[in-house]
């Protein structure tokens, strides 16, 4: 009876590692992809970020007068808002 323990325990064990090695890879696995697709997103929102700047910037100096002035607007409508609190 013994014999039969000691072969199912170690067929046991031997399973129980292998799921847990296989378990390991699909982490693995996925942390990549994860990884990947987050360095993506991060360079696409970098790119658009960029070109919202220079669109931004593009448009002050055309008219830097109405920049500020839209700028003092939303200055002050935040204030009186924050203020109300």
């Amino acid at each position: 009876m013994s014999n039969n323990y000691t072969a199912a325990r170690s067929t046991i064990e031997d399973t129980a590692a292998e799921a847990a090695k296989t378990a390991g890879n699909v982490m693995r696995d996925k942390f990549v992809h994860a990884n990947e697709a987050i360095k993506e997103g991060a360079e696409r929102v970098q790119t658009e970020a960029g070109a919202a700047v220079k669109e931004v910037s593009a448009r002050v100096s055309e008219r830097p007068i109405a920049a500020m002035a839209a700028t003092l607007a939303i200055g002050a409508v935040a204030g009186y808002l924050l203020g109300r609190r």
